[in-house]
């Protein structure tokens, strides 16, 4: 009698989980699937952030095509950020574009996520200069190509011209920027 006792003990032991074992591997399926949502919330982040950024790159490419087309001794006066130097009658881009798709960050003075520059003194920025030491630019740098970098104006006889295109942005994923740095000179 003892053993047909016994056997049914183990077997009643055998049928189901106890609670402790219900709530352990309870435990262990939320830790994995908290693991599990958490890499998806930075996939899905990571995937934006991509987005973003091809969206970004593509529009500072275009701006340096559309500079590209430009006939090249207006390039400088059309997309710099002054207006003194505007061809007349003639409605310039300037030196900030909007990025389709993209928010321009908290603080942008203009509210265009794009901007061009060029080798200038913030003082005098209709004002090509060779002397401006940026290495993004890659100047100093002889502009007009007659063996010596000075300090004086270019900005009518540049043979050569150094550009970089910013685009900063904000968005889901936080803040971003890319910049694209060229040098554009006469076909």
């Amino acid at each position: 009698m003892k053993a047909l006792h016994r056997a049914s003990a183990s077997t009643r032991r055998r049928r189901g989980f106890s609670l402790l074992e219900l709530m352990i591997a309870i435990s262990v399926m939320s830790v994995g699937l908290l693991g599990f949502t958490q890499a998806m919330v930075t996939a899905l982040r990571a995937q934006l952030l991509a987005r973003q950024q091809a969206i970004a790159t593509e529009a500072a490419r275009r701006q340096i095509e559309i500079m590209g087309s430009t006939q090249f001794s207006e390039v400088f006066r059309r997309f710099n950020g002054a207006t003194v130097d505007d061809p007349a009658g003639v409605v310039v881009p300037g030196a900030n574009f909007a990025v389709p798709g993209l928010t321009a960050q908290v603080g942008d003075a203009d509210g265009m996520a794009g901007e061009v520059l060029f080798p200038v003194d913030s003082v005098a920025p209709e004002e090509l200069r060779e002397d401006i030491a940026n290495t993004a630019l890659g100047t100093p740098l002889d502009l007009d190509v007659d063996g010596a970098v000075d300090g004086v104006d270019h900005s009518n006889d540049y043979q050569m011209l150094p550009v970089v295109v910013i685009v900063r942005w904000r968005g889901a994923a936080g803040e971003g920027q890319i910049q694209l740095e060229t040098i554009l000179g006469e076909d």
